[in-house]
């Protein structure tokens, strides 16, 4: 085992003990079962559906205005066809990851949720937007579920950090804000940790990607994205489609205003070889979707 795995090892045992929430039972039976090279469809739809609020929030999802399906979805089991196994683990993830937040007990999750919810469903837009924007350039598929799902979880140690420490409102108004010190720095000097470590270990213990979850730890390290350091093009393409919807909820809602996109909006518009005028046609198109209601998860 090498220094650095080491290191990494000592940190994420300290971060469990700081109290994460451990993968819910749920996802532990779910992924066993989709994994199996011959999955029982029927055992999946069993396993939702003995969550009457799981299961009523993913057929709601999926009527949802952002799928815009011509037909409606009525049973879990018609999801799961829709779907597929893993677009449905992924959704599932998440609805799971909201009820756990919720359950914190200290913190009121509605702003937060609210905010993480409009990053994801732009994200997962942005995604199916690039391929006929920069086709010249498009080098990877990004899978919009992928980017939805990032979206969510992006944050996710945000919530646990405020319900740890009651100063943490405080330092994250001043990370926000801060240009000349790394979000992840600020944190680390006052706590010895940081919320994308924290969404890192959360995510990783979850059974998330690795791509999905290496980018939650990351997506402050601006210099590290455009250096190529320690990290995929898989994780890049989430951190960077995630970066352009935080700065278009901005430029649209006047909201959720932090320093990131001056700290690494250049990276992200090299990244996927696009122009202001390209970024201003993403904004068009997601300034549709918010006046026409659809960015409400």
């Amino acid at each position: 085992m090498s220094q650095r795995d080491a290191l990494d090892r000592e940190y994420e045992q300290a971060i469990l003990d700081l109290g994460i929430p451990p993968c819910p039972g749920i996802l532990i039976d779910l992924s066993a079962e989709v994994r199996k090279t011959e999955p029982d469809l029927h055992r999946i739809e069993s396993l939702i559906s003995e969550d009457v609020g799981l299961s009523a929030a993913l057929i709601k999802t999926i009527n949802s205005p952002f799928y815009g399906l011509r037909n409606k979805v009525h049973s879990v089991m018609q999801a799961i066809h829709m779907l597929g196994l893993s677009q449905l683990s992924l959704m599932v993830t998440a609805m799971v990851l909201r009820d756990v937040l919720k359950g914190l007990g200290k913190v009121d999750m509605g702003r937060f949720w609210d905010a993480s919810s409009k990053v994801a469903i732009i994200s997962s837009y942005i995604a199916g937007r690039l391929p006929y924007i920069v086709y010249e350039n498009m080098q990877r598929h990004i899978d919009k579920d992928e980017a939805y799902t990032y979206g969510l979880f992006q944050d996710c140690g945000i919530p646990i950090m405020l319900n740890q420490y009651a100063t943490y409102k405080e330092i994250l108004g001043v990370a926000n804000q801060s240009l000349d010190r790394a979000f992840t720095e600020i944190e680390d000097a006052e706590y010895g940790q940081n919320h994308a470590m924290v969404g890192y270990v959360l995510a990783k213990s979850w059974g998330l990607p690795e791509p999905m979850y290496q980018a939650i730890r990351m997506h402050h390290e601006h210099v590290s994205l455009a250096q190529k350091i320690f990290i995929s093009d898989e994780s890049r393409d989430l951190i960077a489609v995630s970066l352009l919807a935080e700065r278009a909820i901005q430029l649209i809602t006047d909201l959720n205003h932090t320093c990131e996109w001056q700290k690494g909006g250049q990276w992200v518009m090299q990244h996927f070889g696009i122009n202001e005028a390209d970024f201003a046609s993403i904004v068009k198109g997601i300034r549709i979707l918010h006046d026409e209601g659809n960015l409400r998860d």
